[in-house]
């Protein structure tokens, strides 16, 4: 039927020579939709002979005496010009089908919307085509695109990279609250399109600066936030791989510039709204540039850097072909399934990519959900329905109709029908059936009461020990001595006046009463000030509160050092087998009591030394009330504080306490006080189970549902 029709490629076609990993490959771009496609160079010798003269036939016979073997297929030659076809770069000596022209149009723009509604994490909306724009910014822009330009990013971006660990602590304290206050999420929502423009118009500048040109830009609701975008795809056809992994990172690189700015005028002003701004700008470009843009297992920047640089063209979608691929020709054993061309280093690239970038990506819309969920539940709900129908619902249907109607695998259906069905009770029995080793992780502190802590009772420096640590002590011995070189300067001068004041109220009581009851009051006061710095003199020797032994974690630091009144010191111990008070959530609590059968303690300073546990008390109700600041994430711990309380331990969420008694002696590393991990062990349960209590115990603690 085509052997006699004569085919050109239309005028504006442009075909582009590349090699990939050794191959060489020839790209035809149609600058009009911006859509680019790769042919092999069997391919490019049958579409570089379309001109208009040659008949289909006639092509085809060249084909085969130049290239012999390597020559197209028939079949090949039409799937050449079907794609051609589909991809309306074709014009011939038969009349087209206007209608089918028309339909074949609609048809591309409804897949292409079709694509950009199924990623409910960003769904585009095309606007205005920017090249001319972007044509008459260039002449102010050319000069930054070149060393001077890499010059000026690393004298702005370097210094910064210094200096942020030294403010880490002010940058990221209460981090949480401070993002989500009302006043901050709207310079958020004000601030992040306008940084995202800057990000979409280095792109647009750097493919222009490449010779590409750009014509769609719009915005693009990501996570619902509109913002703009800009499609550079005409990078793909420049020849240097490093030119287009550039274009890829422009955008990224404005960000990270931006972010540098931001925090060297977030140094310079006072607290206010200028510094908030400063602070949310910081915020968006490099969380942006690091957990979206920068991670190449979801579909923006960094995947295009990363196809650039391992010269693998269609990474993604080429990735999920060729994992099809597998399924059909192994598990199915369609031995006629025609392998993608692929090379060894690619179908490596292959397995990995597709497998990790479904689960990040999975990951990623997961935490996004919770989090909208979090603060608009309505909304939360519904995004989360969309992400589950367009990206397990409709996935799976579309594979299941291509598996159980497909013609590639007709000869194969009695055996794809036995296996799909077999790997469904596989799975169904390991998740349902199967026990898996089921335990709950919860943190707590190596315990003490507050009567073993031994504590400074007044500001001096430490002088000696006057028992040494690991001496058994009973309640009083006096343990260190520390001494203020002031204080008895201070006693004898307060002494000096009070002896003076009774002189004086002694001859005022019979010469003039009523100023001896002034002098009296004075009397007083002062009597009262020396009898505190009495005290405070006998508070420099610090005694024990309680029977046991003298524990101090580092001895030899404390002589010669100035401690303040309350100072931690060292622990009086009763018992050599310490415990632990563990802190779990209320939707743990109930297996931890009910359904543990053995406890497993590590210090947070050896991650790597179990101590066996049992579980001895739990602290009756719950509350929001933390043992220690070490357990809030402010100290290094889990669980978050509300900011409002001073002392650090007031927590966000009802917890419960249990204490667990070691089973063996306190091991040197493990400290009073410090943070440890808790596991507890639980009979073996099927993930079914599993999933389903901690999914519970998601929506208690987060949604209250």
């Amino acid at each position: 039927r085509v052997a006699g029709v004569r085919p050109q490629l239309r005028s504006h076609a442009r075909l582009h020579r590349h090699r990939y990993r050794g191959e060489v490959w020839y790209l035809l771009q149609d600058p009009v939709s911006g859509h680019t496609h790769r042919f092999s160079p069997s391919a490019h010798l049958v579409i570089a002979a379309m001109d208009g003269r040659r008949t289909v036939a006639e092509i085809w016979e060249i084909a085969n005496r130049r290239m012999k073997d390597a020559a197209p297929t028939q079949d090949e030659m039409i799937q050449v010009l079907g794609q051609l076809h589909s991809a309306d770069m074709l014009q011939s000596d038969v009349s087209p089908d206007v209608a089918e022209v028309f339909e074949r149009g609609e048809r591309t723009e409804r897949a292409k919307a079709r694509r950009s509604w199924q990623n409910p994490m960003a769904v585009r909306i095309p606007l205005i085509d920017p090249d001319r724009f972007l044509d008459r910014l260039m002449p102010y822009v050319r000069p930054l695109w070149g060393f001077w330009g890499a010059l000026v990013w690393l004298a702005v971006v370097l210094p910064a990279l210094v200096l942020v660990p030294a403010h880490w602590a002010d940058l990221t304290g209460n981090l949480g609250d401070r993002i989500l206050a009302a006043d901050n999420l709207v310079l958020l929502a004000l601030l992040f399109p306008v940084i995202k423009a800057l990000h979409e118009l280095g792109h647009g500048v750097a493919a222009k600066a490449g010779g590409g040109e750009v014509h769609d830009m719009g915005l693009m609701l990501l996570v619902l936030m509109p913002v703009p975008y800009v499609d550079a795809s005409s990078a793909s056809v420049f020849r240097s791989r490093w030119q287009r992994a550039l274009v890829g990172a422009a955008g990224m690189g404005v960000e990270v510039f931006i972010a540098a700015l931001a925090f060297y005028l977030w140094l310079l002003a006072e607290p206010g709204l200028a510094r908030a701004i400063t602070f949310d700008v910081m915020v968006i470009a490099s969380v942006s540039a690091l957990v979206f843009n920068g991670n190449p297992l979801l579909r923006f920047d960094a995947y295009y850097i990363l196809a650039d640089l391992t010269e693998i063209p269609n990474l993604a979608s080429r990735s999920l072909r060729y994992l099809g691929y597998l399924v059909e020709r192994y598990a199915f054993g369609a031995r006629e399934a025609q392998a993608p061309h692929a090379t060894g280093g690619e179908k490596i690239w292959f397995v990995c990519y597709a497998i990790a970038a479904f689960i990040y990506r999975l990951v990623v819309v997961v935490a996004i959900v919770l989090f909208i969920a979090g603060e608009f539940f309505v909304i939360g709900v519904l995004l989360a329905i969309w992400a589950t129908v367009t990206m397990i619902v409709l996935p799976v249907a579309k594979a299941a109709g291509r598996v159980l109607f497909g013609a590639a695998l007709m000869h194969q259906r009695r055996r794809v029908v036995a296996v799909s069905t077999a790997a469904l009770v596989a799975l169904s029995v390991l998740v349902f059936l199967v026990p898996v080793p089921f335990r709950t992780q919860a943190e707590g502190i190596t315990w003490l009461p507050e009567q073993a802590i031994v504590r400074a009772g007044t500001d001096g420096f430490v002088r000696e020990f006057l028992v040494e640590p690991g001496t058994r002590v009973t309640q009083g011995t006096a343990l260190i001595d520390t001494v203020d070189p002031t204080l008895q300067a201070q006693i004898r001068l307060s002494e000096g006046k009070v002896a003076e004041l009774e002189a004086v109220y002694t001859d005022q009581f019979v010469a003039d009463r009523v100023k001896a009851e002034i002098v009296r009051e004075q009397l007083e006061g002062e009597r009262a000030k020396r009898d505190r710095l009495r005290e405070r003199a006998a508070e420099l020797v610090v005694r024990s509160p309680q029977e046991g032994t003298l524990v101090v974690a580092h001895p030899q630091d404390l002589p010669g050092r100035l401690v303040r009144k309350g100072e931690l010191l060292g622990y009086v111990i009763e018992a050599q087998r310490p415990l632990v008070r563990v802190v779990i959530r209320q939707g743990q609590v109930d297996v931890v009591r009910l359904a543990t059968r053995r406890v497993e303690v590590r210090s947070a300073e050896r991650i790597g030394e179990v101590i066996v546990g049992t579980m001895m008390r739990h602290v009756p109700g719950g509350a929001d009330q933390l043992p220690s600041r070490a357990l809030a994430t402010e100290g290094g711990g889990s669980i978050s504080v509300d900011p409002r309380d001073a002392s650090g331990t007031k927590a966000l969420e009802r917890l419960f306490q249990l204490d667990i008694a070691l089973e063996q002696e306190r091991p040197p590393h493990l400290l009073y006080g410090g943070r440890v991990f808790v596991r507890f062990e639980h009979a073996p349960e099927p993930l079914a189970s599993q999933w389903y209590r901690r999914i519970r115990q998601l929506f208690l603690s987060r949604f209250n549902v």
